[in-house]
């Protein structure tokens, strides 16, 4: 996929994200136009247990999350851009970055069958797809926790502190610089995304996470950094440790590629 069609899909999906339906649910509605300050925890069981603890300011579409462990990297979305990195200085994301709760969202607003259940806390919401989520809002529709079963893997996003957020972006980002230059992936791995029908990057536990969908219709996840998954296809490229996951065929054309 080249930087036109990457960005036409991050534009894409942030209309989404933005451009929400009167037949919403009014909590629902509230719940994605929601501005918040939030600490929380991510846990993934699948491959490997892995966690992050993190930081997150959210403005409607527009989010910005701290990871502090256990590694520490910022990732931002401001509009239909998405900038990445380790210090005050952010470099622009080729992909867009979303997080377990923009997953959640796109799945209702891609008209996914889902569910709303009131409780003595506040709600519950059931998404029913290939992926199944479970989120649960408080009554003022601020999320407290977001589960997701999907592929042998289960996540749960666990909001140990969240508020209103009052801050606008301007003051919480004034400390950052947004670097227009974007983050270059090696030529190898460049040349395996060209063959995607749909890419999504998003800040992983020690690196980048790549979750896609190859040409041929089937689910591809790229792992990059320190602490990968044990399992799946393991390359080195310029000096980063990469793990590629796929059923054994669309593997096989990867690997072809990556061969020339």
């Amino acid at each position: 996929m080249d930087g036109d069609s990457v960005r036409k899909c991050s534009l894409i999906i942030l209309v989404l994200l933005t451009s929400i339906g009167l037949a919403l649910p009014k909590v629902v509605e509230s719940w994605m136009y929601s501005n918040y300050y939030a600490k929380r925890v991510m846990i993934e069981i699948g491959l490997k247990t892995r966690f992050r603890y993190e930081e997150v300011y959210k403005w409607g579409a527009d989010k910005m999350v701290h990871v502090y462990e256990p590694v520490e990297v910022t990732w931002v979305r401001l509009g239909p851009n998405c900038y990445m990195g380790s210090t005050k200085e952010l470099r622009k994301s080729p992909m867009l970055i979303l997080d377990l709760e923009d997953l959640a969202f796109k799945e209702i607003l891609q008209g996914r069958d889902f569910s709303i259940k009131e409780t003595s806390e506040g709600y519950e919401i059931d998404i029913h797809d290939s992926g199944e989520y479970r989120v649960f809002l408080t009554q003022d529709g601020l999320p407290k926790e977001i589960e997701r079963n999907y592929m042998n893997t289960k996540s749960k996003l666990i909001y140990d502190e969240i508020r209103p957020l009052s801050l606008s972006k301007e003051e919480v980002l004034k400390e950052y610089s947004f670097l227009e230059s974007e983050i270059e992936f090696p030529k190898e791995l460049a040349k395996v995304l060209e063959n995607f029908k749909f890419i999504i990057i998003r800040e992983g536990t020690s690196g980048l996470e790549i979750e896609g969908i190859y040409k041929n219709g089937q689910k591809v996840e790229i792992f990059i950094g320190n602490d990968l998954p044990k399992k799946g296809f393991k390359i080195t490229v310029n000096g980063l440790e990469i793990v590629i996951v796929a059923d054994k065929d669309t593997l096989n054309e990867i690997k072809v590629i990556l061969e020339k």
